[in-house]
């Protein structure tokens, strides 16, 4: 059994939680008089809340809560970002495909190889408050350092503080889903800048810039009553344990994982209670699966069978149970498995269904030692729900060439 593709079906649904394709460092034209249109959208000046009027507040595990999730208007942030939303939080959105991006320079972030992607962040920002939360949608280039400051400055301005930070932002390198598995030297040599900008980089600017605002919450004793601990979410993948796509794009899964380890440690060494966690989901059924499975890129280049497919908005359930978890530090610093915590905490997806996990021989098997009809005939019930150690997991191997 090859246990890269297994990793690589896994990994896939990275490429659709912010899809960008941009060069090197990209650096936005602006004159001084317009940037304030590079952080605010014109649908979020207004922060007033504006969440439905609900007379229960019971069950939402995050009312009150002020959350962030980068790289939002699409896949698993945005499935991230509507379930915090239903568990009563208020919740920024960001990202560059934006209703309000009316400029060659603005559009051109927002594109999946130089066509425009589905959604936006006002349109993620919309189902947020649909969802009983409130949804703000902030226009944000991850890749500038400056606007990143300035969208939490704005979260002080409006909160004074910040309760959730969600890293989730990527930036899909040039090149098609094909190129994704190119030996490091046939890659274009931005590959390696554009995944870790946008990625891993990123991760480290937001997290900087945030944790002042974490901190605040942490320490505030008039903070709302029934606020969990601060909690920072990495979004990463299998990815970071074994080879997957290509070398950039592992050393930056692994980098992200070990940047939740090291953080967790300073923040003990420094006596701050904020948890960090790197969350693992399997195969995503995103935006951009739905298009490489109509166009034929998932079965010529991946060839996992979905019926075990995860929902964007299982990760939020993930990240909602976890973070109102009073016991959640004995997870800090580590990575955690959204289908595993699934089982862990007791939510399944909306349809009652709960996926198993990616090292599951409730996965493995019928994923790639039955066929089609076999796998139609064989509930999965009926097979062990038993994991493969990560260590074995960690062993996989690239396909060899046909």
């Amino acid at each position: 059994m090859n246990f890269l593709l297994i990793i690589l079906s896994a990994a896939l649904a990275d490429l659709s939680c912010a899809f960008v394709a941009a060069p090197i460092h990209p650096k936005l034209i602006r004159n001084n008089d317009d940037r304030s249109l590079t952080l605010l959208s014109r649908d979020s000046a207004n922060t007033k809340d504006t969440r439905p009027d609900t007379t229960s507040t019971e069950n939402k595990l995050l009312q009150d809560c002020v959350c962030l999730v980068t790289g939002a208007s699409r896949g698993i942030g945005k499935g991230i970002a509507i379930e915090l939303g239903k568990q009563g939080a208020t919740v920024y959105v960001t990202g560059t495909s934006s209703a309000s991006a009316d400029t060659a320079q603005q559009t051109r972030f927002s594109s999946i190889n130089g066509e425009s992607g589905p959604g936006s962040i006002e349109e993620t920002a919309a189902a947020v408050t649909a969802a009983g939360g409130q949804g703000i949608a902030v226009f944000c280039n991850h890749g500038i350092d400056e606007d990143v400051q300035k969208l939490t400055q704005l979260i002080e301005a409006n909160h004074g503080r910040l309760d959730i930070l969600i890293n989730n932002c990527f930036r899909m390198p040039k090149g098609s889903v094909k190129d994704l598995n190119k030996k490091f030297w046939e890659l274009h040599l931005d590959t390696w800048d554009n995944v870790h900008q946008v990625g891993l980089r990123s991760h480290y600017v937001a997290s900087y810039y945030a944790t002042p605002l974490l901190i605040k919450a942490a320490a505030n004793p008039d903070k709302p009553a029934g606020l969990p601990r601060p909690l920072i979410g990495m979004i990463s993948s299998f990815g970071g344990l074994t080879y997957t796509f290509n070398l950039p794009y592992g050393v930056g899964k692994a980098g992200v994982d070990r940047m939740a380890k090291d953080m967790a440690t300073e923040f003990a060494f420094a006596d701050k209670d904020i948890c960090v966690v790197s969350f693992w989901p399997g195969v995503v059924m995103t935006e951009r699966t739905e298009i490489a499975l109509e166009n034929g890129d998932w079965d010529k280049y991946v060839g996992v069978p979905l019926e075990n497919a995860e929902s964007p908005g299982l990760t939020g359930k993930a990240i909602a149970a976890l973070a109102a978890d009073p016991n959640n530090m004995k997870k800090s610093g580590s990575y955690q498995v959204v289908a595993e915590l699934a089982q862990e905490y007791g939510f399944t997806e909306d349809d009652g269904r709960t996926p198993p996990s990616i090292r599951s021989l409730r996965f493995l098997l019928p994923s790639y030692a039955l066929d089609e009809t076999t796998r139609k005939r064989i509930p999965s019930w009926l097979i062990p729900d038993f994991k493969l150690p990560f260590w074995i997991m960690s062993q996989g191997q690239p396909p060899k060439p046909e």
